[in-house]
């Protein structure tokens, strides 16, 4: 069994998408936050006494014409949830790539270690 199944996790469906596809999305997205990198389970940044769970959201809504599509699905968690409701920008506006490569540079070495292992941990399956 994976890391999935040993955390107390809380997993929400979208009824007007089949079952099927959405644990399809949930397989490809590797039961992950899309937006910041959260497990089901994990303590809410904002709140210590919640836990976050994780539910599949359309990333183009279906009011601004989004389809039910995995293209358009994917995992996120209920805080990301909190911030999107129906906008086309997150709440929290995402960093620029020169601002984060800035923050990683000045982490300590530990860190960036800490940081390279997620990532390629995150995108085993992509690289060649």
């Amino acid at each position: 069994m994976g890391q999935k199944d040993k955390r107390e996790q809380r997993i929400d469906y979208l009824p007007s998408i089949v079952r099927e596809m959405q644990a399809q999305v949930f397989e490809r997205d590797e039961y992950i936050c899309q937006m910041c990198g959260a497990l089901a389970g994990d303590r809410d940044p904002y709140d210590s006494r919640r836990k976050l769970h994780l539910t599949i959201r359309h990333i183009t809504e279906k009011s601004q014409g989004g389809l039910d599509t995995p293209n358009n699905l994917r995992v996120i968690c209920s805080t990301c949830n909190e911030g999107l409701q129906n906008r086309t920008t997150p709440l929290l506006p995402k960093p620029e790539r020169i601002q984060l490569l800035t923050q990683v540079r000045r982490a300590t070495i530990d860190d960036q270690l800490y940081l390279l292992e997620w990532l390629e941990q995150k995108f085993k399956k992509t690289r060649i």
